[in-house]
C-alpha cells in the first residue's frame, strides 16, 4: 500500500495501540502519530528505521486544549478520555474518525456530536473485534438470510495472557452497569448475566456458557436494520469455562455494582495474579428465524484480542485508504466501509492460527 496519508491514534501508547502503530509502519507509507499523556514509546518497539514516518506527542486529551490534527487525516480512538469535540473537529477537517470503544454511553456522546456537526469527514463507530468484527458477522447472516429476525453473539477471551489496563478496568466496570438490548423490537434496560446461554464456540461442538454483557454493537446492530431483526444479543465467556462460571455466580449473588465501584483498584489486582488458560479469542455469530431456526452461523476463532483488534482496525484503515473519499460520511458503522470477507481475509493474513467455519442461507 504506497499512499501516504496522516494516522493519528489517540491513546496509542496502550496494549492496541503499540501493536497497530507496528502494523500500519511495516505496512502502510502513513505517517503515523501516536497521542497519549505518556512519554513517546519506545523506540526498540517499531525501530528507528522508519525514521519521520514514527511520531509520538504527549498530550492530555481530557483537557481543555485542542489537539492540533491535520485536514484528511485518519484518527483512531483508543481511549475514552478524548472528548466529544475531537469528533466534530475531525468531520469538519474532511477527516475519518475512528471509534473503538464498545461503552454505549461513551459511544452515544460522541455520535450525537458526529450528527451534530456537518462537514465532508466521517465518523465509524464500532471498529474493532467487539464491536466491530460482531458487527460485519451479524451484516452477513442478515443479508445471506433475509428471513433472520434475530442475532446472538457469543465472544469468549482467552485468559493465557493479562489485557491492558484499560480493557481490564472497562470489563469490571460494566459488570455493574445496566445496558439496553433490543428483544422483540423493544430496547429494555437488563444487568449483565440476567440473560445466559451455551454457544458450540469450538468447533468440536461442546456447549459453554457465556453471560449477557453490555457491548455497544448490540443496539446498534437492531437500529440498523430497518425493524428487519426482532432481537439481538451479545455475550461474553471467559476461557478456562471455570471464570465463566465464577463471574456468573458473582453476577448472580448481587456483586456487580462493587466490582464496577473498585474496578481500577480489581483492575491492578487482577492484573498482578498469574494469567490462565490459552491465549485466543473466538466469536460465534448466529442467526434465528421467526420459528426460531437456524438461519446461519459464523465461527471466528483467532489470537490474542489485542492483536487481533489491530489488525480489525487495520482493516477498516486499508478500507479507507483504497478510496478517495470516504463511502459514506457523518455518522457512520464499520459496515458501512469494510465487509466481512475483506475482514477476514486481513486477520488470516496478519494472524495466520485465524479460523473461519459456519453455514449461511438455509434455515435448519
Amino acid at each position: 500500500m504506497s499512499k501516504e496519508t496522516d494516522i493519528v491514534l489517540l491513546g496509542g501508547a496502550g496494549d492496541v495501540g503499540l501493536r497497530l502503530a507496528r502494523i500500519l509502519l511495516e505496512r502502510t507509507a502513513a505517517v503515523v502519530t501516536t497521542v497519549s499523556r505518556h512519554a513517546g514509546v519506545d523506540s526498540d518497539r517499531h525501530g528507528d528505521r522508519h525514521g519521520d514516518r514514527r511520531r509520538h506527542i504527549s498530550f492530555d486529551l481530557s483537557g481543555a486544549e485542542p489537539l492540533k490534527i491535520t485536514s484528511g487525516a485518519i484518527v483512531v480512538n483508543l481511549t475514552e478520555a478524548t472528548q466529544p469535540k475531537l469528533v466534530s473537529q475531525v468531520i469538519k477537517g474532511g477527516g475519518r474518525f475512528l471509534e473503538t470503544s464498545a461503552t454505549p454511553d461513551y459511544l452515544r456522546g460522541l455520535m450525537a456530536a458526529a450528527e451534530a456537526t456537518t462537514g465532508p469527514g466521517a465518523a465509524i463507530f464500532c471498529v474493532g473485534v467487539a464491536p466491530g468484527l460482531t458487527n460485519l458477522m451479524a451484516a452477513k447472516i442478515a443479508t445471506a438470510a433475509p428471513d433472520t429476525r434475530q442475532i446472538d453473539i457469543g465472544l469468549e477471551m482467552g485468559m493465557g495472557r493479562h489485557y491492558g489496563m484499560a480493557a481490564t478496568t472497562w470489563f469490571l466496570q460494566t459488570a455493574g452497569a445496566p445496558y439496553q438490548v433490543v428483544i422483540g423490537h423493544s430496547a429494555r434496560g437488563v444487568m449483565p448475566g440476567a440473560l445466559t446461554r451455551k454457544f458450540a464456540l469450538r468447533q468440536d461442538g461442546v456447549l459453554r456458557l457465556a453471560i449477557g454483557y453490555g457491548f455497544a454493537e448490540q443496539v446498534l446492530i437492531a437500529e440498523r436494520s430497518n425493524k428487519a431483526l426482532k432481537t439481538v444479543r451479545s455475550f461474553v465467556a471467559l476461557d478456562p469455562p471455570w471464570m465463566t462460571r465464577s463471574l456468573a455466580w458473582m453476577l448472580r449473588l448481587g456483586f456487580g455494582p462493587a466490582m464496577s465501584r473498585h474496578a481500577t483498584k480489581l483492575a491492578k489486582w487482577l492484573l498482578r495474579l498469574p494469567a490462565f488458560g490459552a491465549t485466543h479469542t473466538r466469536i460465534l455469530g448466529e442467526g434465528f428465524d421467526d420459528a426460531d431456526h437456524l438461519t446461519g452461523q459464523i465461527r471466528v476463532e483467532t489470537g490474542d484480542q489485542a492483536e487481533a483488534t489491530a489488525a480489525m482496525i487495520f482493516a477498516t484503515i486499508q478500507s479507507l485508504l483504497a478510496r478517495e473519499k470516504p463511502a459514506k460520511t457523518g455518522v457512520t458503522l464499520i459496515s458501512d466501509h469494510l465487509h466481512f470477507d475483506a475482514a477476514a481475509l486481513t486477520l488470516q493474513r496478519l494472524l495466520p492460527q485465524t479460523t473461519i467455519s459456519g453455514n449461511i442461507g438455509e434455515s435448519q
